[in-house]
């Protein structure tokens, strides 16, 4: 052997013999190979995200979103499909910039994947919720966004409801409809009272689902205008106590139509069939204005007859009857009813856009993704009905 392999043989001899019981005492201690430096690494970047993330979470209780945001983002860098992560930027942006920022966030971050985060889908939709109760552009829409609020029911969302009031005081007939007593009572004088703005007054008395109301609606179910007993009807139709059924059965044979039409939807709500013969019939008459009236009385008896007559109004060449037949096919045939919303999202008509973008919120209450698209609606009210769609499915 050549004096220099034989050196070189030597060596290596020596070298192992001396290391084993050292490299002995360390594979007894960790493990070897690439599974040893995940184990080196792993608790170290664990460590680092708990740190951003503890940090994070105190500068936006300390008001500082900014700097959550960077420890947010340094999370994403580390480990781009982080939760905790991504829940933190999405806070941060809503607190610093609002709702539609922390959606742009979330979007961001979804880019292509296939599944959505129902909880932080759900913590946007309530942020714009919020939003949206305390902006005075659009007062309907914020009467709706305090509704959806009050209906989420935990302390957070009370508080949230109550502040929001303190902020920016609502009407009576926003107070009643979530429940106020004092509005009722207020509201209740009003219509006793007369004047104008009854039928905005009575709409507002069946919302708030309080039985205070009752004997002055009744009491309006003899007025003269049809306007007023129609409406009178709708909302004892929703307050739902049987007791009014005898008051309501005589408008059957009211001499305005729409009113027969309102006193036979308003009797099924209270249990009461004697308005179907009356609905059945109309449902043939040669007006689909007509037809719809009482399409929408029967949607509590959707029968085979019934889907027919719907799905024909919704080929109507009145785009409104078009939107309004298919909300009522959405939970029968809901891709009949969005490709209908669908076709009538680009009309000309802003009123008839709105209306069919609203709509479809109610038609597509299941899509998930579906309803965040419509979180950047530019309208007030298809922001409110898709972010309310979304806490009702995410709940």
């Amino acid at each position: 052997m050549p004096a220099r392999s034989l050196l070189r043989w030597i060596l290596t001899l020596v070298l192992s013999v001396g290391l084993t019981a050292v490299l002995y005492g360390a594979q007894a201690q960790r493990p070897t190979g690439s599974k040893a430096a995940e184990a080196e690494r792993a608790p170290s970047v664990a460590v680092e995200e708990a740190v951003d993330l503890t940090n994070g979470w105190a500068r936006l209780a300390e008001g500082k979103p900014e700097q959550a945001l960077i420890h947010a983002m340094r999370v994403l860098q580390r480990e781009p499909r982080s939760i905790a992560g991504l829940v933190l930027a999405v806070e941060a942006d809503i607190a610093n910039h609002g709702a539609a920022a922390g959606l742009a966030q979330y979007e961001h971050w979804l880019k292509e994947r296939p599944f959505e985060e129902a909880g932080v889908v759900r913590r946007i939709s309530r942020a714009m919720l919020v939003e949206e109760a305390r902006q005075r552009v659009d007062l309907g829409a914020r009467a709706e966004a305090l509704r959806a609020l009050s209906e989420i029911g935990d302390p957070r969302a009370t508080r949230e409801l109550r502040d929001t009031v303190a902020v920016s005081p609502v009407t009576a007939g926003t107070r009643a409809s979530l429940g106020d007593p004092h509005a009722v009572d207020a509201l209740v004088l009003q219509l006793n009272q007369g004047g104008p703005g009854l039928v905005t007054t009575i709409d507002a008395l069946g919302r708030s689902g309080s039985p205070r109301a009752i004997p002055a609606l009744v009491a309006r179910l003899k007025d003269p205008r049809q306007e007023v007993r129609a409406a009178s009807l709708e909302a004892l139709g929703q307050l739902g106590d049987a007791d009014v059924v005898p008051h309501v059965t005589p408008l059957l044979a009211d001499t305005n139509m729409r009113v027969r039409v309102t006193a036979a939807g308003a009797l099924l709500q209270l249990g009461d069939s004697s308005g179907i013969p009356l609905l059945q019939g109309l449902m043939t008459d040669p007006d689909p204005s007509t037809r719809l009236l009482a399409a929408e009385a029967l949607k509590s008896q959707p029968d085979g007859g019934w889907l027919a007559v719907v799905r024909e109004l919704a080929t109507s060449e009145d785009p409104e009857v078009r939107a309004r037949a298919a909300r009522l096919l959405g939970p029968h045939d809901p891709a009949f009813a969005r490709s209908v919303l669908e076709g009538l999202s680009s009309d000309d008509s802003p009123a008839i856009r709105e209306l069919a973008a609203v709509n479809m919120s109610e038609v597509t209450s299941t899509d998930l993704t579906t309803l965040r698209g419509m979180l950047r609606s530019e309208s007030h009210l298809t922001r409110v009905k898709a972010a309310a769609q979304v806490l009702a499915l995410t709940k």
